[in-house]
């Protein structure tokens, strides 16, 4: 651990070559998140034909495991072996397992089927927790620079979006696309049935071909001693440090507890604006009658601009602070919500609002991961840690919160004929006003 405590680069330059490479460390969990998501309760009720109840509950189960894990891993990534070997582990977890998930067993008994399902999910989150953790805490290891480190971490939102989009369109092109359609979260599809048990087999055989092949170039290209080699502090300096560490170590200790927390919550807030307008945006587009493609082509369009948006943050980041960036993605974001109550249903509003949210919610989740990067600052040593943290905060409340909206849910069209408007606007507002005031309290703290 101790050749990890300092980051190689400190020029702010980072080789293409390297920036590539990193972004192709989290395509996998990024294909298996957007399939896990969007089509998991279809999978399970259509095509495995479980419970509704059955069926949540292990997308619940998958949910808290995830959880618990993100903070184990967060300290043995900090303490035991070198980031790219939990990588490496986690990748082949999430191999093992995530076609188990698909594979079909429609005509298993059903306690195997459940045991099958059980394993297969508790492997794959624990696995995907593990490359998620290691492959953010590698963006202190690679370099201290403020803006070098808003560029690692645009490119790999850039990466999970573009992922999200190629799972969509494996998705769209195995699956029928027509006739009598059922609820999903991106598009209509015909009535699913047992017999449509080896289409999503082979979805999912696909998006894990594409997914070793990104994490088999991430480890070639991602030279190991970038993440290895040190910097070492001048001898006052560090005798400097030490000293004050041991004469304020528990002011310190107190300080650092509370500004994560504040870190936490402004990625918290980003979180759920991506996670609730992924969810209810179909919902509203539905409401709306703009038509069937509509389900497919908004969100998709809203996937474009949140990827430009994630691309061109790097050159907007050099003309203002990383807080001010925040500030900027959380007012498109306030705007959404703005002209999603006020201005008409139309399908020309539909698709603005779509490219609001898509800017919005790249500026937001990309600088709040910048702002936690800052907080790590030179500390590389609990960047896992760190980063555990933050994320497990954000599963945490999300889930408690989708609950707590769909408790309240009105099923009555006639009394609330524009419920899902309304809650897509409150939910949009709502988390970037949650951003903005802990905006505040984070650059107090951090200054």
């Amino acid at each position: 651990m101790d050749n990890e405590l300092r980051p190689l680069v400190n020029s702010g330059r980072i080789a293409a070559s390297t920036k590539i490479a990193y972004a192709l460390g989290h395509v996998f969990n990024d294909l298996a998140a957007a399939m896990w998501f969007s089509y998991t309760l279809i999978y399970l009720q259509r095509v495995a034909l479980l419970e509704p109840i059955v069926a949540g509950a292990l997308l619940l189960l998958g949910q808290v495991i995830d959880a618990i894990m993100t903070p184990i891993f967060g300290f043995l990534i900090d303490h035991y072996c070198k980031k790219k070997i939990w990588h490496i582990i986690g990748s082949v977890m999430v191999t093992l397992s995530f076609p188990v998930i698909f594979g079909g067993f429609v005509n298993s008994s059903t306690t195997v089927a459940m045991l099958l399902y059980i394993i297969s999910i508790t492997i794959f989150q624990t696995g995907w927790a593990a490359v998620q953790i290691s492959h953010l805490s590698m963006i202190p290891s690679l370099t201290n620079s403020v803006l070098a480190r808003t560029d690692l971490t645009a490119i790999r939102y850039s990466a999970q979006v573009g992922a999200a989009v190629v799972a969509f369109v494996v998705t769209w092109i195995v699956l029928p696309t027509s006739g009598e359609s059922i609820d999903s979260p991106l598009i209509s599809f015909v009535q699913l049935n047992q017999q449509d048990d080896y289409k999503f087999r082979n979805i999912v055989l696909v998006l894990t071909a594409f997914g070793l092949t990104a994490t088999i170039f991430f480890h070639i290209f991602l030279k190991a001693n970038l993440l290895e080699q040190t910097i070492y502090l001048k001898p006052n300096i560090e005798k400097s440090i030490k000293s004050s560490n041991v004469s304020l170590n528990r002011r310190i200790s107190w300080n650092d507890v509370m500004v994560l927390l504040r870190v936490a919550m402004l990625y918290v807030a980003s979180r759920l604006f991506i996670t609730l307008t992924t969810i209810y945006l179909p919902l509203y587009i539905e409401e709306t009658k703009v038509g069937k493609q509509a389900l497919a082509s908004v969100p998709l369009v809203s996937y474009v601009f949140s990827f430009t948006a994630a691309l061109l943050l790097k050159y907007l980041n050099r003309i203002c602070s990383t807080k001010a960036c925040y500030f900027f993605g959380a007012i498109i974001g306030i705007t959404a919500a703005v002209v999603t109550e006020f201005v008409g249903s139309n399908s020309t509003v539909v698709y603005i609002v779509a490219i609001l949210i898509g800017v919005g919610s790249s500026i937001t989740m990309v600088t709040a991961l910048s702002v936690t990067a800052e907080l790590i600052g030179c500390r590389t040593e609990r960047s896992a840690f760190v980063y555990s943290i933050v994320t497990f905060l954000d599963k945490i409340i999300t889930g408690l919160v989708v609950i707590f909206i769909e408790k309240l849910r009105c099923n009555d069209k006639k009394l609330c004929p524009t419920y899902n408007r309304d809650t897509l606007s409150i939910v949009c507002a709502s988390s970037m006003i949650l951003g903005l005031v802990t905006l505040l309290s984070v650059s107090r703290s951090l200054t």
